[in-house]
């Protein structure tokens, strides 16, 4: 802030460093997933796109064009390699043929965007109901076959702060940690513990 007499400053220069993709993650949840219940991460997610458009009433006049905003047009695509077993999945298809909505989050995953609330870390968040739009299935005979989807929202995306322990944070990169021998049976993606605990990993 400028002192009495000083001159305002005509710019602002942001030097922050920009997020990448990898720091964005996508949640999904069915709408009547039960109270108490966890947001499901598509596994394998190789890309997503979050647009915040709408449209606008265009009209010229005689002192010249008048623009203003009428409706918002938000929506999330999420294109990930399918995986059967994610739990996911079945959200989207079984949304895809009731016509039920489903419930979205896009979060920044990142420490400088980190705030600590009530003694938990959070992350900002955009949040909304959205009907299930297109969904396609690419089977290439030499690819992994891959999944995308457009979630059309409901309204607008609303913002918000996702929390986050650093356990789930080394868990949405990661999908196991490290034991020791005799622990575990199992691959990685049906890990049993002792007392016939499973880990079972979307994949």
């Amino acid at each position: 802030m400028a002192k009495k007499g000083e001159q305002q400053p005509n710019i602002s220069i942001t030097t922050g460093k920009p997020i990448i993709g990898s720091k964005v993650f996508y949640f999904i949840q069915a709408v009547d997933a039960a109270l108490g219940s966890a947001a499901l991460l598509p596994s394998y997610r190789t890309d997503g796109t979050t647009t915040l458009g709408g449209e606008y009433l265009d009209e010229q006049t005689q002192q010249g064009r008048l623009l203003e905003k009428s409706t918002d047009e938000h929506s999330i695509e999420v294109t990930s390699y399918h995986a059967p077993q994610d739990p996911s999945v079945g959200v989207i298809e079984d949304a895809s043929r009731s016509g039920k909505s489903v419930k979205v989050w896009e979060v920044i995953v990142d420490d400088s965007v980190k705030l600590v609330q009530d003694n938990k870390d959070t992350y900002p968040a955009k949040f909304g109901y959205a009907k299930v739009g297109e969904v396609e299935r690419s089977s290439g005979t030499t690819d992994y076959v891959e999944l995308s989807y457009t979630l059309d929202v409901i309204g607008a995306l609303k913002d918000g702060r996702f929390p986050l322990t650093q356990e789930e944070i080394a868990l949405l990169t990661d999908v196991y940690e490290y034991q020791n021998p005799g622990e575990t049976t199992g691959d990685y993606n049906d890990i049993q513990k002792a007392g016939n605990q499973t880990e079972t990993v979307s994949g």
